[in-house]
């Protein structure tokens, strides 16, 4: 427990307690010396693994011994906030690890050390091997969704804002993994702050390399209720849409539309030549767009509110690449009046 303090450091005279700008504070009578109380800076670290589990030590000493708490420990005079948190993960629990957000920052009064302000960062597992340090007599990984009573209240409410922070993440990645198990670790497909565009046209561009198929055979049998005189020209209607879903992916993955142009001219000069009217066609190609979206809607692809106001901005950009292709292919239809 902290010790009250009993004598002036400058003057030795005993210490005593009066309300001073508008607090209880410890003074010296003799020496006028006011003693103020701030709060020792703590620092943390949260450290996940690919299966969501929290690295965490078992305390060997007091306060709160053999309860489990994040790595944690005092940051020393002169020392950056950040390079405790680093320090006290490898003298703990036996990891190298380096920084990568910050978490929370939370006030407390410990019955044991006072006031104390503690930090507590996201880090990442560089090298080292997880093992109890000095202060630790174990280290363990835990899911994060079971984890033990923490020692401090603070740990708790870091963790709960690291989940926050990762929930969409997790719910995309679960995604992603759901439908193409075969990736890889979730450490190499979960986007980072800036990069769930990027991350939902991959998931767009594997949904069509899976599903170009099942896309197309929806899309012909909505044409041929729609157009029943268009049954003879299927095959040839058939090999546009593929043909459209496969630029789609090539626009997303490269980030170039200018694949296909040519194709689609004469794609458009073989339509008109089967007597089927540009009306039909851009009404087909208007139809492409629906069984895709259709079809993601129906397999749940896009769930989370961040998703799918993405998928909005998304949405929008694969609109632009259907409107070229209209444009291409009635550019086909005019091939004969061009110079």
């Amino acid at each position: 427990m902290k010790k009250p303090m009993r004598y002036c450091c400058y003057c030795g005279k005993d210490i005593a307690r009066r309300e001073l700008e508008g607090k209880m504070r410890d003074y010296c009578p003799r020496c006028g010396s006011i003693f103020y109380e701030n709060p020792l800076p703590v620092a943390s670290t949260i450290v996940v693994n690919d299966r969501r589990e929290v690295l965490l030590v078992r305390r060997k000493k007091d306060p709160y011994r053999d309860m489990w708490c994040l790595p944690i420990g005092f940051a020393e005079s002169g020392e950056e906030i950040r390079d405790a948190a680093l320090r006290e993960l490898e003298e703990e629990a036996g990891v190298r690890g380096e920084i990568v957000r910050l978490i929370d920052v939370d006030t407390v009064e410990n019955y044991f050390y006072g006031s104390l302000a503690i930090v507590t960062y996201e880090a990442r597992m560089t090298g080292g091997s997880v093992r109890p340090g000095d202060d630790a007599s174990d280290a363990a990984f835990f899911p994060i969704g079971d984890l033990p009573p923490l020692a401090w209240s603070s740990n708790e409410k870091a963790v709960g804002i690291y989940v926050e922070l990762y929930t969409d993440s997790w719910t995309m990645v679960d995604s992603f993994r759901h439908l193409f198990p075969e990736t890889g670790p979730p450490s190499e497909i979960i986007p980072g702050e800036d990069e769930h565009y990027a991350f939902l046209s991959n998931v767009l561009v594997k949904f069509i390399e899976k599903s170009i198929h099942a896309v197309t055979d929806e899309w012909a049998k909505e044409i041929e209720r729609r157009f029943p005189a268009l049954s003879p020209h299927m095959g040839e209607l058939r090999a546009l849409n593929l043909n459209v879903l496969r630029g789609i992916q090539y626009w997303l993955t490269r980030g170039t539309d200018t694949l296909g142009v040519e194709e689609f001219i004469e794609a458009g000069d073989r339509l008109r030549d089967l007597g089927i009217g540009l009306p039909e066609a851009i009404t087909a190609v208007a139809l492409s767009r629906k069984s895709l979206w259709l079809r993601l809607v129906r397999e749940r692809i896009f769930l989370t509110p961040i998703e799918i106001y993405t998928t909005l901005e998304l949405n929008n950009r694969i609109i632009f690449f259907y409107d070229k292709i209209n444009y291409f292919l009635s550019l086909g239809y005019m091939k004969t009046e061009r110079p």
